[in-house]
């Protein structure tokens, strides 16, 4: 799967929520709590690659992704898998050599809408506190594969539905979470 999104800071988070909630349809509360972890090995190779645990609504999650920036907006071959026991998952990980590096906590609500009639894909749009950082607007298309037109159109629509919920592209946010945490001095740098 490809995740094509992009997240934005929130200077009125009451304003977005009303201007979102006049085009889109609500689909529930959000509440994410994400352990990221290190691959094996990441103290002596400096390798990044890493997975995240997620709980939400009573399951487990674990996902990795390859990412790609590109101008603000993130697109990440993504693959997950729902794990049963997260104790044993993450036992299982400890002794593969995996390491937890930090952990994250988003709330809010989540919509589901398509920045104009006819648009080939529907985009989430959550409007969350992320613990430590403050409020943010994350805007997501999920693709099938790296199509450049269907990759262009999802960039698009994106971009149309953050001016549709009257956020400043000056706004977004092209860091990662991980990073923000860090420059916040939440986490520690590896």
């Amino acid at each position: 799967m490809i995740e094509v999104e992009l997240k934005a800071h929130l200077r009125d988070r009451a304003a977005t929520q009303a201007a979102v909630a006049a085009f889109a349809r609500p689909i529930g509360g959000v509440d994410k709590r994400d352990s990221y972890w290190h691959g094996p090995d990441w103290r002596r190779n400096g390798d990044t690659r890493g997975f995240r645990i997620r709980s939400e609504l009573g399951s487990t999650t674990v996902t990795f992704k390859d990412k790609r920036p590109e101008g603000g907006i993130e697109i990440n071959r993504e693959r997950e898998f729902e794990v049963l026991d997260a104790e044993a998952f993450v036992e299982f990980a400890q002794r593969l050599g995996c390491e937890p590096f930090f952990e994250k906590r988003k709330r809010g609500l989540a919509y589901k809408a398509s920045a104009s009639p006819g648009a080939e894909d529907e985009a989430t749009i959550e409007i969350v506190e992320v613990a430590g950082l403050g409020d943010f607007i994350e805007i997501e298309v999920l693709l099938d594969d790296e199509d450049p037109r269907r990759l262009a159109l999802a960039q698009g629509e994106i971009r149309a539905l953050l001016a549709r919920a009257l956020v400043a592209e000056g706004d977004i946010e092209p860091r990662f979470y991980s990073e923000l945490l860090m420059d916040a001095g939440l986490v520690a740098r590896p």
